[in-house]
């Protein structure tokens, strides 16, 4: 298990610059914008689309980071089934951002293995 340099600032660029952002972003909020990001947030379809998406994206990046294959290959597949429900609540909605989700979705997993 080693950790190359140029992975570790890729890692935290990646996942760093929009996790304070969006901590940056969520103190502006009011009281109630905050209770309803929140509220949002905990929400089954975000946990199960976004969330998923999200964890196995940083799952399957920190297995890139520290040379684990177990590790971004789990990751790669919590990915995937995030992509896989987002794509489908995106179809009951609109077919042309389904087919936009999973292309977004294939380029992130073939991203993962390749930097």
């Amino acid at each position: 298990m080693s950790v190359d340099t140029d992975r570790l600032i890729s890692f935290f660029i990646l996942w760093g610059t929009p996790a304070v952002f969006s901590i940056v972003e969520y103190f502006k909020l009011s009281k109630t914008e905050k209770n309803k990001a929140i509220r949002d947030l905990i929400s089954l379809k975000s946990i199960v689309t976004t969330g998923f998406i999200l964890t196995g994206g940083v799952i399957a990046s920190l297995g890139r980071l520290l040379s684990l294959l177990p590790l971004q290959v789990i990751g790669t597949f919590i990915l995937a089934m995030g992509g896989i429900v987002g794509a489908i609540e995106a179809w009951k909605v609109k077919r042309k951002n389904s087919i936009v989700i999973l292309v977004l979705i294939v380029s992130m997993i073939a991203l993962t293995f390749i930097i």
